[in-house]
């Protein structure tokens, strides 16, 4: 071979293995983005997802005072509501919404302890308020809210 030849075979030999480490450069890098644009999606969809069970907890907690103020109305004033059907109506929701308002599945609860033994004292035609239980339930929907929302004094 001559030297003309030897130079041309190390430039096609060079280039190849230049192009060669160019394509799995290139390769390499891409992957490499889209790991990064995955890694970003899951981030942005861990931000959503607390986020929303945020805005659902606070609305759980702020929908179970309104419940509890309405039935303190049903029962107490007796030209409101029927009872028996708020009652049923506040059962419900709170079956519902009872992960939301706790954040877990509890063990007792005295929103839920409150609802059944009002269901208890409507069915047998006990239509007074128990207070201590109704403040205790209310107590516990605040210390829940402001669980997730602290007082920020400005």
């Amino acid at each position: 071979m001559s030297g003309s030849e030897v130079i041309a075979l190390v430039a096609v030999v060079t280039s190849g293995i230049v192009g060669v480490a160019g394509i799995w450069f290139s390769f390499w890098n891409s992957n490499r983005e889209r790991d990064l644009r995955l890694a970003e999606r899951r981030e942005d969809n861990r931000e959503w997802y607390k986020r929303t069970l945020f805005e659902n907890r606070i609305g759980a907690l702020q929908e179970a005072k309104l419940w509890l103020n309405r039935l303190s109305d049903a029962m107490n004033d007796p030209g409101a509501a029927n009872a028996a059907v708020t009652i049923e109506e506040a059962l419900d929701w709170y079956q519902r919404n009872v992960l939301l308002i706790h954040g877990e599945m509890p063990e007792t609860s005295p929103l839920g302890r409150f609802l059944y033994s009002t269901q208890a004292s409507i069915d047998m035609g006990d239509d007074r308020l128990d207070f201590s239980m109704w403040q205790e339930a209310s107590k516990f929907v605040r210390e829940k809210a402001n669980e997730l929302v602290p007082r920020i004094d400005i």
